[in-house]
């Protein structure tokens, strides 16, 4: 299989992350999968007492939130794939620059260069820090952690 691309790697490696991220969509479509029939399970469950319902919401929302977080992780691994049919893995969707291999061995499905990343979740944070301070309007930050 050749993949015509812009890719920095060559199609042996990218035939590796390939096979990771198709073996880790299979992982999490079936935990995704038990995930649903838990929630059903949890829901079809018939009449119980208060600490029963509490016992029961507890765990419901632990596997919503599972489900929710695996959802997440496969909608990335998808678009992963998608990157690498089309040419385009391991090319930062921002800069259009490189992505590191030992960025993308570890977060096989990233989109950003490390630098791009941060000063994505740097405005982020400063967006978050911006709505906070609208919001409580007594809290003194120094202007230094604003920059």
């Amino acid at each position: 299989m050749s993949f015509t691309s812009h890719s920095p790697f060559a199609d042996n490696v990218l035939l590796l992350f390939q096979s990771g991220l198709q073996e880790e969509q299979h992982v999490l479509a079936q935990a995704i999968d038990r995930a649903q029939k838990e929630i059903r399970a949890l829901t079809d469950s018939g009449p119980s007492d208060v600490a029963d319902d509490s016992r029961d919401n507890a765990s419901k929302e632990a596997a919503f939130a599972s489900y929710s977080q695996n959802r997440t992780r496969l909608r990335k691994v998808v678009l992963a794939l998608q990157r690498i049919s089309a040419g385009e893995f391991g090319i930062c969707a921002v800069c259009e620059g490189p992505i590191g291999l030992k960025r993308l061995q570890a977060i096989p499905w990233a989109n950003n260069c490390i630098e791009c990343q941060e000063q994505s979740e740097q405005g982020e944070s400063i967006e978050r820090l911006k709505r906070f301070l609208a919001t409580e309007p007594g809290v003194c930050i120094p202007l230094t952690i604003i920059r």
